[in-house]
């Protein structure tokens, strides 16, 4: 069961920079696409077509990053919980350890 934890810890810090890169891209073509006046003065090679296609290309995978990283984070949330409750039920109470 640790195992899972430390996989989960593992894959959650390489989803978080995933979705830190993704979320960026989206920030900028959210801007470009709020403000075409500026996108079409300093990146003319670039039309609104293409940034809107990217934006709506990026937002799938974001919502499938963001989904497995709070199933992550639920995980690594409620384990020290899970951990603490075999604990105490594993062990015998402490009167009847002595007779």
């Amino acid at each position: 069961m640790t195992n899972t934890y430390l996989i989960s810890k593992k894959i959650h810090r390489l989803l978080v920079l995933i979705i830190l890169t993704i979320g960026l891209l989206m920030a900028v073509t959210g801007l470009m696409l709020k403000y075409p006046s500026f996108a079409m003065e300093y990146l003319p090679f670039l039309n609104l077509g293409k940034i809107r296609y990217l934006h709506n290309s990026l937002s799938l995978y974001f919502s499938i990053v963001l989904v497995l990283m709070i199933m992550t984070g639920i995980w690594m949330y409620i384990y020290p919980s899970i951990k603490k409750f075999r604990s105490k039920s594993s062990t015998p109470p402490d009167d009847q350890t002595n007779g």
